[in-house]
């Protein structure tokens, strides 16, 4: 739904949209809280559109199940958080994209495989995780993308999304973990 959402946002391109559905500061002031939730389906170039998307769909199939309890609460909140944590903390003065989505349905998967794995499988998903905070770490603290895009003129990634985004998948990945965890010490 996101992605079909997302694609249709982005045809007609950002700038033809921007009345209607783009997050921008002036915008939010004025009370129009509901473009925050709309924002990030508007991406800047179709290509910024693939590559959010490939991320979340990688994610999101595979872990729409095990995280099913608090999914759509994940994605709401890494739809709406991150482009106020942009515009409000930051200052940008608009935000595009679902980046902050697919970093906390990424950051999701990996919390709730580090839970939920033992062993070996444990570690590789410790160094997964441990690649990804500081990838998260690199951006907030240079403020510039560790893999940057060319998005179109005065448009630049948001490492705040990233991390914030990061941020929410930890907290869910982690109560996914932990119910089932519970679920499996109630079954034994």
């Amino acid at each position: 739904m996101v992605a079909t959402a997302a694609a249709q946002a982005t045809a007609p391109g950002p700038r033809a949209l921007a009345g209607w559905l783009v997050a921008d500061a002036a915008r939010l002031d004025a009370g129009q809280w509901w473009r925050a939730a709309t924002g990030p389906l508007v991406h800047a170039t179709w290509g910024h559109l693939v590559r959010d998307l490939a991320l979340m769909l990688i994610a999101g199939v595979a872990y729409e199940q095990p995280l099913r309890r608090g999914f759509v609460a994940l994605l709401a909140s890494a739809l709406v958080l991150p482009t106020l944590a942009v515009i409000v903390v930051d200052g940008a003065p608009a935000y595009y994209g679902l980046s902050g989505v697919s970093h906390a349905l990424l950051a999701a998967a990996l919390a709730y495989e580090l839970g939920a794995r033992r062993g070996r499988g444990r570690a590789y998903v410790a160094a997964l995780a441990a690649l990804g905070a500081i990838k998260v770490g690199y951006e907030l603290i240079t403020g510039a993308p560790a893999f940057p895009m060319a998005l179109g003129h005065g448009i630049r990634q948001a490492p705040l999304a990233h991390a914030v985004g990061a941020a929410i998948g930890v907290g869910f990945g982690v109560a996914a973990a932990l119910r089932r965890s519970r679920r499996s010490s109630a079954c034994t």
